[in-house]
């Protein structure tokens, strides 16, 4: 049946408006694709110029008249900290190079680096909230595989959840890299050492030996998830405060280079006895491991138990490395950082940085957390809010710094 002429017209006036709504878009899309060229070709000669800035700042603080005029003048040894510092956050606004496990893993192309700010920080939250669920599934997959015993179904998908979860943290991590986020080598080693250990783990077969060790090795898991959640509160409040007093970025990961305060060293020093209890498990797993191994006949041995007696071994003296050089650290910039908390604290009350947790491990040294959910004390929520919970932290500090200074 033929359409009449009144019934194709409002399909042609409609077909028209989609047209020109198209073209629109067209153009749009046209120039944002010129200007995101301009934003990588602003982007390069940007690193040009900070490359070309970096090699005259390290010449002149390197230079010797300089160095003795820093040493006889404090303004001026201020003054050339102050340049310093003003290199860095310039070095925090642009992109590095891709490392080669995430060119290999993603191509030398690939889109990694983060624009702007915020989504870098957005991404950065996204990864805490990842860790964190998945501890908190380790934990309730540990219980689990203590009180119900399923054969290996339980086993499987622990041993499936590690992989995956140390396979994706190293390339989120990678990532972070890219964009700003500080990480000690030792942790990317202790994450590809615990990719090995929980592959070696998912394929180990259900025999004797593996029996015998699957309930310690549970216990020890569950342990070091709650330690994990202990440790992330400490950090929590040490970062903040470091990117309150201008000694970190709000994507830096922490490090041994700490802000010395009453009542953080007081919270370290109560966990200090269970980081160490943690790390002498992991030795004696290594030890338990490598008995297991040895008392088997030679025709009889498994090499399951030898590698993770290797892998234990390597983790719990790495990380009880890391937390000796934390501590030293610690004890070597107390002093000067206890003066400069006071004096920033009393002059310039901190606001609501973004908060950033420390680098991953399940080897019981720093296992970070995103911030808690919740407003900031300006009211403001979303990545730069800080948690309730981390004002009254914060509010800690500053108390303890005013009633110092009291009594003083």
């Amino acid at each position: 049946m033929p359409t009449s002429q009144n019934e194709r017209v409002p399909d042609v006036t409609r077909a028209a408006e989609l047209t020109a709504e198209l073209k629109t878009l067209e153009a749009r899309a046209t120039h944002f694709n010129e200007l995101a060229q301009q934003v990588n070709s602003e982007e390069a000669a940007c690193l040009k110029e900070l490359a070309k800035q970096r090699k005259k700042v390290r010449e002149f603080l390197r230079d010797k008249t300089v160095v003795a005029a820093a040493s006889r003048d404090q303004v001026f040894a201020d003054r050339l900290e102050a340049i310093r510092r003003k290199l860095q956050h310039l070095e925090f606004q642009f992109p590095k190079p891709a490392h080669i496990i995430l060119r290999l893993a993603l191509g030398s192309t690939a889109p990694v680096s983060l624009k702007p700010l915020a989504l870098r920080l957005h991404y950065k939250q996204e990864y805490e909230l990842f860790k964190l669920r998945f501890t908190l599934i380790f934990i309730f997959l540990s219980i689990a595989s203590l009180f119900i015993y399923g054969g290996r179904v339980l086993d499987a998908i622990y041993g499936f959840a590690m992989l995956y979860y140390y396979c994706t943290c190293v390339l989120r991590e990678h990532i972070l890299l890219v964009n700003g986020s500080r990480i000690r080598t030792w942790w990317f080693g202790h994450h590809y050492l615990s990719i090995i250990l929980s592959g070696v783990m998912l394929i180990w077969p259900a025999t004797t030996s593996y029996k015998s060790i699957r309930t310690p090795f549970y216990v020890f898991c569950l342990y070091i998830n709650i330690l994990q959640y202990f440790q992330y509160r400490y950090q929590r409040a040490r970062l903040y405060v470091l990117v309150a007093l201008d000694r970190a970025r709000p994507m830096d990961t922490l490090s041994g280079d700490g802000f010395y305060s009453g009542s953080l060293e007081r919270e370290f020093l109560f966990l200090l006895p269970f980081l160490v209890i943690g790390q002498l498990w992991q030795l004696y797993n290594a030890w338990d491991l490598y008995w297991l191994w040895e008392k088997h006949p030679a025709e009889k041995r498994e090499w399951q138990p030898l590698v993770a007696s290797g892998l234990f071994l390597i983790l719990g003296i790495g990380n009880m490395l890391a937390t000796v050089r934390t501590w030293v650290s610690k004890k070597r910039s107390g002093t000067g950082s206890r003066k400069r908390a006071k004096d920033y604290m009393l002059s310039n009350l901190p606001g609501s940085p973004p908060v950033s947790p420390g680098i991953m491990t399940s080897g019981v040294n720093a296992f970070p957390f995103p911030p808690l959910a919740g407003k900031d004390r300006n009211g403001k929520e979303g990545i730069d809010g800080v948690g309730e919970g981390m004002d009254r932290e914060t509010d800690k500090l500053i108390n303890g710094v005013l009633k110092e200074k009291a009594v003083s």
